[in-house]
């Protein structure tokens, strides 16, 4: 881990030092000037598409443990969890917590929360349907806590939800970001199609917002090794589609082809992939 505390951030994988060449630089700008030419999709219906088959999908994925492992939660703690879900992040918080704020912008990943929940015998989850961008602070409240994880990425106007989530939280924030490279393999999808290949903001143009904001940042990349399982070809087609947008039926076919020579075929018939790294980068500071 380590601490940033810098004159200003040059974005560029691994590359931070010191200039006062941008002091002019709007970073708020650059941020979503990239997040804009991203393919474009309607998060919630998205989510909802997604939500049944995204819950399987965690229960194979090691990032949730590994980001609740670095976050410090008391007993006597509230906490916001922006960007829920299905409660992957939010279940393991509320064991720890005295209560947790779930608030996310698809009704069917909040229904599969509700039913984890429950099944946890959880009762001190508060949901709400709601982006943040959408949400006042006067109305959430104050929490000890606030954790985005991985649900900041693709927030355009990103400075004022920032300063929005620095006011409601008390003692700690959590974001999790896209790394360098973090759509290496979404990428390779993109030019075997002829498509445009886009990347998430770097999450180095996010620190230099937060030093505008004299947020001073503990930065560490998260380390999660991870077997994708698909119980078929059309399951991995379904969640390439979900990382890069619609495709039509000569796409699909390109797709499953390529598909059939990278993922490995298990004994039992499913397919696997392995990615050697997820590339999160875990970004943290303290409200004293």
């Amino acid at each position: 881990m380590f601490l940033i505390n810098i004159s200003i951030i040059n974005f560029g994988a691994g590359n931070i030092k010191h200039d006062n060449s941008h002091k002019n630089t709007d970073w708020n700008a650059i941020w979503k000037e990239a997040v804009l030419k991203m393919p474009h999709k309607d998060a919630s219906k998205s989510w909802d598409k997604i939500a049944p088959k995204f819950h399987q999908w965690m229960k194979k994925d090691d990032y949730p443990s590994e980001l609740v492992s670095k976050i410090k939660i008391e007993g006597g703690d509230t906490v916001l969890d922006i960007g829920c879900g299905n409660g992957t992040i939010t279940i393991p918080l509320a064991k720890k917590a005295r209560s947790v704020t779930a608030l996310d912008i698809s009704t069917k990943m909040l229904d599969i929360l509700r039913e984890n929940a429950a099944a946890e015998g959880l009762s001190h989850i508060k949901i709400v349907n709601k982006a943040i961008e959408d949400v006042e602070v006067t109305a959430i409240g104050p929490h000890d806590v606030v954790v985005a994880s991985r649900s900041l990425n693709g927030i355009a106007d990103i400075k004022p939800e920032l300063e929005k989530i620095n006011k409601i939280a008390l003692k700690r924030v959590y974001v999790t970001l896209w790394g360098a490279g973090n759509r290496e393999f979404e990428n390779e999808i993109a030019e075997l199609l002829g498509r445009e290949a886009y990347q998430h903001p770097d999450y180095t143009i996010f620190l230099n917002i937060l030093k505008e904001m004299r947020i001073i940042a503990h930065v560490e990349p998260l380390k999660s090794n991870t077997r994708n399982y698909y119980s078929d070809l059309e399951e991995a087609l379904d969640r390439i589609q979900w990382r890069v947008g619609e495709l039509n039926e000569e796409e699909k076919f390109m797709v499953k082809e390529y598909l059939s020579k990278v993922l490995t075929k298990n004994p039992d018939g499913t397919f696997s992939f392995l990615r050697n790294s997820s590339k999160w980068i875990l970004i943290w500071w303290e409200n004293l």
